[in-house]
């Protein structure tokens, strides 16, 4: 055997090499490895053979081929997998590996990446987790998301820094913010975009909205300025500091190898390209940037200096071709409780383009956001996550919520109106909806410049 490569799946559409804790080498016979026990029901195990060795190969007991991944059940605790290797006229040799499948969700590990910044990683560090970053300025620190482990982060954080900290969240996407009431005292930054995908119990008045242009100054010549580029979620951003050429994406020009631009909560493809080019734009002088990914075991390649910029430009590229239909994805799918997606997979240099060919370009009569508050300004979440994409979602509202204000926002400014329930309303103005009348629908109406309408509804449901 001249090689043993392990493997555990993400997703069903991102397997992840699981590291030996041994080099390997053809006269080792024993192996361990631990893998978190959240996602790996299953190991994927590859045993390679050299060209010109003739051998029968078994992995607990049953036939395998070279170079082909065999799949092995985990079980929680110890898994003790044999491979025999059985040369022909010859005695065979048998490799032992150990893998540990333990619940790690309540570890965290963490590595300095230049003065007063470190990288900061949940489940154990293993391969395939969220990166997050706590940069000091002067007299405050800022955490850029907060993951999704269930450990005490907030006392692992303060080990490293003993000032201030508040948040900045790339994104709405719960491997990104999960762990963010574990500072209730802090300012938390988020795209209002995004407050949809978030639980409403962890909503709170410490929220700051943030929009492009906006600038958060942590002191000691640290200042990062928001630049949107709605895609891969309504609200992604980057927070970008130009003194020291480096941004936090999150997963907004994906963390080296792809974005996810194909499930139903993405903006549409020419919408992520419309803030491609604006983010391409406002990094033009910039000789190169560094980016500080979401998930940084996906890098193909350090994105630092030129790379960091190349990646973006790669993207924007991406999808122009997808759009012009120069260039068409291979076709893939995943699934997730029993329902599918279809998607391409589109690579252009270091870009990986995943997109759902059904959602190229917004539809003409599309809301860009549809944002709903109570008259004391608490905010109603609809469900499911919004999107221009869909039109019908429910919301649970407080038994004693008698009036609801609604400020629609069209995507597209040469639309020709809209209406809620009837009334017309101006794109962005707020409209009050009295319920004490039983109005339990509210129906928002956009008419494009063409004529065609597209209408959104919500359901409004009364908590107990």
């Amino acid at each position: 055997m001249v090689g043993l490569e392990l493997g555990v799946d993400k997703t069903d559409i991102e397997r992840l090499p699981l590291r030996l804790n041994e080099k390997f080498s053809p006269s080792t016979l024993q192996y361990t490895a631990t893998v978190e026990a959240s996602y790996s029901e299953f190991l994927y195990v590859t045993v390679r053979l050299s060209s010109n060795q003739g051998a029968a190969l078994k992995i607990n007991g049953s036939e395998a081929k070279p170079g082909e991944p065999c799949k092995v059940p985990l079980a929680l605790g110890e898994n003790r997998i044999a491979v025999d290797v059985m040369p022909t006229g010859g005695a065979a040799t048998t490799y032992q590996v150990v893998v540990t499948r333990k619940d790690l969700s309540k570890e965290y590990w963490s590595e300095p990446i230049g003065k007063g910044m470190w990288r900061i990683q949940d489940f154990g560090g293993m391969i395939g987790n969220e990166d997050m970053y706590l940069i000091e300025g002067k007299d405050r620190a800022i955490l850029f998301d907060t993951g999704m482990g269930r450990g005490d982060l907030a006392a692992y954080v303060h080990k490293l820094t003993k000032l201030p900290v508040d948040v900045a969240i790339s994104h709405g996407n719960r491997d990104h913010f999960l762990q963010v009431d574990q500072f209730p005292n802090s300012t938390v930054y988020l795209s209002e975009l995004d407050v949809t995908r978030l639980p409403p119990e962890l909503v709170t008045p410490r929220y700051k909205w943030i929009k492009g242009g906006d600038i958060i100054d942590i002191g000691a010549g640290r200042k990062f300025e928001v630049i949107p580029v709605p895609g891969h979620s309504l609200g992604s951003v980057l927070y970008v500091d130009f003194k020291n050429k480096l941004a936090i994406p999150g997963d907004a020009v994906s963390s080296g190898s792809m974005v996810y631009m194909f499930a139903p909560t993405c903006a549409a493809l020419d919408e992520y390209l419309a803030g491609l080019r604006k983010l391409e734009e406002r990094l033009a002088n910039l000789n190169g940037i560094t980016l500080l990914v979401g998930h940084h075991y996906q890098e193909r390649t350090p994105l630092q200096g030129p790379a960091g910029k190349q990646l973006i430009t790669d993207m924007r590229i991406a999808a122009e071709k997808v759009l012009k239909g120069e260039l068409e994805g291979k076709p893939a799918r995943t699934g997730r409780g029993g329902r599918f997606t279809e998607f391409r997979q589109a690579n252009v240099g270091l870009a990986g383009l995943w997109y759902n060919p059904r959602n190229l370009v917004t539809d003409p009569a599309a809301l860009e956001f549809l944002k709903i508050q109570t008259g004391d300004g608490k905010k109603v979440m609809p469900r499911p996550v919004f999107s221009s994409m869909q039109t019908e979602y429910s919301a649970s509202l407080a038994t004693k919520t008698a009036k609801v204000e609604v400020p629609p926002t069209a995507y597209w400014p040469n639309h020709k109106g809209i209406t809620i329930n009837g009334k017309p309303v101006k794109s962005g103005s707020p409209l009050a909806i009295d319920l004490s009348g039983g109005v339990t629908k509210l129906e928002v109406a956009v008419t494009a410049e063409s004529g065609s309408v597209r209408t959104y509804s919500v359901v409004f449901q009364k908590a107990n």
